[in-house]
């Protein structure tokens, strides 16, 4: 059986354009913050996009057979797969150089992975723990105190490297704005809930935040998380 797409697929063909003269698909979910991460990444390119749901699942051998590693994104075109948006984000910007989401200058593209990995491998898996206490009957508030004190802790130091100019780097979108839009659309929706403000100590993640959130690229990026997260809470 060939891949499914998801009902509320928005499909369309990719612009003829280097190496893709045909359709790219990208396998996840709307509400994932790495698909979303990808995503941001072809509107701010100009690229559609095929979303399609993992074939029978993601532990399906089918979808298996595409990406061992069981995991979303997944990069489809021409019969060939690429997994892990951090890779998928770096192999577009590649294959279709403009516009740049890199910066030209080394120290600032150096800076721009520097928070994108900041943002992977410290704030999500400090809120991580937030989504199991937000379904909980009675929250345990040992495990909500240390998400918020680790949560505080990763936010401060985005804070440190955060960009002043309404980008993460510099003075335009960059691929450390796709990959921190959707992990802060968590972060604005899962600490207040456990009466956290998260940008208490860090104002200038705030004016990052109020300023990054207009672009079209992430107001598109969150509305369609905002309609996972909707389907999600309706079961």
């Amino acid at each position: 059986m060939g891949p499914r797409a998801l009902p509320v697929a928005v499909i369309a063909t990719l612009k003829t354009s280097g190496e893709f003269p045909m359709t790219l698909k990208l396998y996840g979910s709307d509400l994932s913050p790495y698909v979303s991460r990808c995503r941001m990444q072809f509107l701010a390119k100009g690229l559609d996009v095929e979303l399609l749901d993992p074939p029978n699942g993601l532990k399906s051998d089918e979808f298996t057979a595409m990406n061992p590693i069981q995991k979303m994104p997944t990069l489809e075109f021409d019969g060939w797969f690429l997994p892990e948006s951090d890779v998928i984000c770096e192999y577009i910007e590649d294959t279709h150089p403009t516009p740049s989401l890199r910066p030209a200058d080394a120290k600032a593209c150096a800076r721009m992975r520097l928070i994108s990995r900041i943002g992977d491998l410290y704030v999500v898996p400090a809120f991580g723990p937030l989504f199991g206490q937000m379904r909980a009957a009675e929250p345990d508030k040992g495990i909500v105190d240390k998400a918020i004190e680790d949560s505080t802790k990763t936010l401060g130091w985005l804070e440190a490297f955060i960009g002043t100019d309404g980008f993460a780097v510099g003075k335009s979108l960059r691929l450390a704005d796709c990959a921190l839009v959707p992990i802060m659309f968590f972060v604005d929706m899962l600490l207040p809930q456990f009466g956290n403000n998260p940008y208490d100590s860090c104002p200038n993640l705030k004016k990052y935040w109020d300023a990054i959130r207009k672009t079209s690229e992430a107001e598109q990026t969150l509305s369609r998380m905002g309609e996972g997260m909707k389907r999600m809470r309706q079961g």
